[in-house]
């Protein structure tokens, strides 16, 4: 007989207990915001070297507003990394980003298909990664979280992998009663 009960208290995400980010995500997100902003100004400079007009025209506004912007992008940076938090529990992996707009994304680790774990040459230099995990049916991750060491990345891709195993175990077990 099908049962379908009420929940009356309903758990709270808030209780989940998020972990920061590695120390030097931070300097990460810097670095990675800088690489883009230093071309911006380069290619700047150039338009202004060549064009006499629009240098006259623009170079108070870009002389005033381009230290304003990288500024605010980079104390943008530090609050959202700050912000930023995971947790891997029994049975899923929790993720929170946003300073504006927060989310909180959950993803069960039954549903987990595959994972991946990406360095770039920064990430690299910093001993941090970047792991993405993938859900059945997905093209694109359902979960990626940027700016944990590598360390973290090999053990919670290790932890997933357990947990299938046991999972798979449990269903055969359940299979063959």
């Amino acid at each position: 007989m099908f049962n379908n009960q009420q929940i009356m208290d309903l758990p709270k995400h808030s209780d989940i207990s998020f972990k920061p980010l590695a120390d030097k995500a931070l300097l990460h997100t810097q670095l990675s915001s800088l690489l883009f902003y230093i071309p911006l100004i380069g290619a700047l400079i150039a338009v202004c070297y060549f064009n006499e007009a629009f240098a006259n025209d623009a170079q108070t506004y870009l002389l005033i507003g381009m230290p304003i912007l990288v500024a605010v992008s980079m104390a943008y940076n530090m609050i959202s990394v700050r912000l930023r938090g995971f947790a891997v529990r029994n049975h899923d992996i929790a993720f929170k980003k946003g300073v504006i707009w927060q989310q909180v994304t959950v993803l069960p680790l039954a549903r987990v298909q595959h994972m991946e774990i990406h360095q770039g040459p920064i990430e690299r230099k910093l001993s941090l990664a970047s792991i993405k995990l993938f859900s059945a049916g997905g093209v694109s991750a359902d979960l990626q979280i940027s700016g944990l060491t590598h360390d973290d990345c090999k053990n919670m891709r290790q932890f997933v992998q357990n947990y299938r195993q046991d999972d798979a175990t449990t269903q055969a077990t359940l299979v063959d009663e």
